[in-house]
């Protein structure tokens, strides 16, 4: 490939990013025109002054516990396709990533845990990378779940149909994706398999690394779902979002709405499912307006409202975003490892 075209490629790219992001923030912006077209400022102001801050204690401590379950639940499918690794070793990456993920655009965190942090734990960036593919199945099935068992306690039309039909349609995509894992995994890795061997000294040699990468990941996948594995991970993925749902309702009691399970359950469900929604990094717009439009649904006033989305977005961001920074602050070798097996790497290339 010339210099020429590798330069047009990258300039392609960079365009392709910014224009993501300025959709992104375009899209955070319309949301909040909606949360925030109705609201009085004052009433806000006087809901925050009330509110109980012991409650934001116990709704901390109770994430704490939420995210100690997912770094456990990572460890465990990460030992389920490679070398044994701590659950200590694996909070620094962990915490890392969602800190980045909070202030960063489209999920860089993720793809910063599945490529950097693997070589300070010693494991694959192959294994990593199918880590988080089945982390993210699990966690969306379980929040639909959630979401299922919110909706079953309100009237029939509470809901709007344009939450219901993307939760059927999510349940559905979703269902689909975690069953193919389980059965066609290995088909599709020997399928991949003969192909690469079949074209060896006919294809170029990108075309032949890009099989290999892809068989490999495809057995990563293969040793990370099979039935015990996924049940365990489902299973601790409902601990997680336990530890979760307790932020919101303790940040429910604290604004003085009524204490309310299927509620909690509503408000995380769907304001979490709403970063999926590519937005602005920290996901401002879609998880306000998921969050306001929940806690509506509750019978919470507009005030009521404004100030649980707000209060419910710092719960989840500040704290994560506070530990994530601060293990990387004192944790240097999640990087250094990244750029010493880069220039082992690079040595090796070398004749």
């Amino acid at each position: 490939m010339s210099s020429e075209t590798l330069i047009e490629t990258s300039g392609t790219k960079k365009k392709g990013g910014w224009l993501r992001l300025v959709i992104g923030c375009a899209l955070s912006a319309v949301c909040l025109y909606f949360v925030f077209r109705n609201i009085r400022f004052n009433e806000v102001e006087r809901a925050l002054e009330t509110f109980h801050w012991p409650y934001l204690v116990v709704g901390v401590l109770s994430l704490a516990i939420g995210y100690t379950a997912r770094i456990h639940r990572w460890k465990m499918l990460l030992e389920a396709c490679g070398p044994k690794v701590s659950t200590a070793a694996c909070a620094s990456p962990f915490l890392a990533s969602i800190a980045l993920n909070n202030v960063l655009p489209f999920r860089l965190g993720d793809v910063v845990r599945a490529l950097v942090f693997p070589a300070a734990l010693g494991v694959t960036k192959t294994g990593a990378t199918a880590t988080l593919v089945l982390e993210r199945l699990v966690d969306l099935l379980t929040l639909l779940i959630c979401l299922a068992l919110a909706g079953s306690f309100f009237p029939k039309g509470a809901l709007p149909a344009s939450v219901v039909d993307i939760v059927l349609v999510l349940a559905v995509l979703g269902s689909i994706a975690l069953l193919g894992l389980i059965l066609f995994t290995g088909l599709v890795v020997k399928s991949i398999r003969w192909l690469e061997k079949s074209l060896t000294n006919k294809a170029p040699p990108k075309v032949l690394n890009l099989l290999h990468a892809l068989g490999d990941l495809g057995e990563a996948l293969q040793a990370i779902s099979r039935l015990r594995t996924i049940f365990a991970a489902l299973a601790i993925s409902f601990v997680a979002w336990a530890g979760e749902l307790g932020l919101y309702l303790a940040l429910m009691q604290g604004i003085g709405m009524p204490f309310s399970l299927p509620g909690g359950l509503l408000l995380m469900s769907m304001a979490t499912i709403a970063t999926l929604v590519p937005s602005s990094p920290g996901y401002v717009g879609p998880y306000h307006l998921a969050a306001f439009t929940a806690a509506h649904l509750m019978g919470g006033s507009s005030s009521q409202a404004m100030t649980l989305a707000v209060l419910c977005h710092l719960g989840v961001w500040l704290p994560t975003t506070i530990a994530g920074a601060t293990v990387m602050i004192f944790n240097r070798n999640l990087f250094k490892a990244a750029r010493t097996q880069a220039s082992r790497d690079v040595s090796g290339d070398m004749p």
